[in-house]
């Protein structure tokens, strides 16, 4: 391949298995799908909320192509290796809706249609077909990279195969308690949970355990290690229903990053003394409201950005830009260093 050499680890089996159940579809994946780069960092743009329903109408069509131009302005500039897309890609009804091609794939030009996209569930898709995206992975598509609703990678990049250990995860599960109320918005999701056998504490238990003991077999790796979700864990936004867990369990694991969105804005917490986790919030893919309290950093409402990160040996260096202009720019910088 031109611009990046990739050998992702997918069983034969998984890709060729049309009639897996689907409930089958949307379940974790204990072995890490492995990642070989020849390039000596790893550069990535982390983004969310980008919409395949939203985009279609209004000031939000802009929005993304505001977005999607200022993204492949930085992904030929800094030579990217992937996207990480962290949910509320939504509305496709079936593997075959014409919005692949309208809002993804035409969308997005230049080397963001050459290079993978990781992806993790919104909301937003638990309302919709999730499993449409995921069969879309498995058998139509595979940059688009959306084996299941939980899985883990490893990338492996530069002379020495300095490794970052990546894991995916869903965080409905944890951030919405169905017991409590009934929403009209939220009944497609609520379906699915329960046609997927999700709506009971035992299966938030069993999603909880998968990612602890994910967990556990990163730590003794070195380089980094990083969670991507879609909800926040900043603030009051850590304190929906069972996200209060993750904090503590990612910081006793030593995990460097969160990187989430849900929350259309652009928004930072950074690791300190007695809280080693960095934070991160891009959701403003194509839309710009809401925002968590308890941020360090975060752009006013209206922005819309994403973020760009380089991995080396030695640190992770982040910068968020702003795309809300005609010219995109640079608006806050951090490094991270390992845990």
């Amino acid at each position: 391949m031109k611009y990046l050499y990739v050998i992702i680890a997918i069983s034969c089996a998984l890709l060729n298995n049309t009639n897996a159940y689907q409930h089958d579809l949307v379940e974790p994946i204990d072995k890490p799908f492995v990642e070989n780069y020849e390039s000596k960092e790893l550069s990535f743009l982390t983004f969310g909320d980008w919409g395949f329903a939203g985009v279609e109408v209004g000031q939000e069509v802009g929005n993304q192509n505001k977005v999607a131009k200022a993204m492949a302005k930085w992904s030929e500039q800094y030579h990217s290796n992937f996207v990480l897309s962290v949910g509320d890609h939504e509305g496709v009804s079936s593997v075959y809706d014409t919005k692949w091609e309208k809002v993804w794939k035409n969308a997005y030009q230049g080397r963001l249609a050459k290079i993978p996209w990781y992806n993790v569930a919104g909301n937003h898709d638990w309302y919709g077909n999730i499993t449409a995206q995921i069969d879309y992975s498995l058998n139509f598509d595979s940059r688009y990279f959306f084996p299941s609703a939980y899985f883990v990678r490893e990338s492996y990049f530069g002379p020495n195969k300095t490794k970052v250990a990546w894991i995916h995860i869903d965080t409905n599960i944890f951030y919405y308690d169905f017991a409590d109320r009934e929403d009209a918005e939220r009944s497609g999701m609520k379906y699915n949970f329960e046609k997927f056998g999700w709506q009971s504490l035992q299966a938030i238990e069993d999603k909880f355990k998968w990612i602890e003991d994910r967990l556990i077999e990163q730590q003794s790796s070195n380089g980094f290690s990083s969670s991507v979700g879609h909800q926040p864990l900043i603030g009051k936004c850590a304190q929906k229903f069972q996200m209060g867990r993750f904090r503590p369990l990612f910081e006793k694991y030593r995990v460097a990053a969160y990187f989430s969105g849900h929350e259309h804005v652009l928004e930072l917490e950074t690791s300190k003394v007695g809280q080693p986790v960095t934070y991160f919030i891009s959701g403003a893919g194509s839309k710009t409201d809401g925002k968590c309290e308890g941020f360090d950093w975060g752009l006013p409402e209206g922005a819309l950005g994403f973020l760009h990160t380089i991995i080396n040996e030695d640190d992770m260096y982040y910068e968020f830009v702003d795309s809300s202009t005609l010219e995109p720019k640079v608006v806050y910088q951090g490094k991270i260093l390992p845990i």
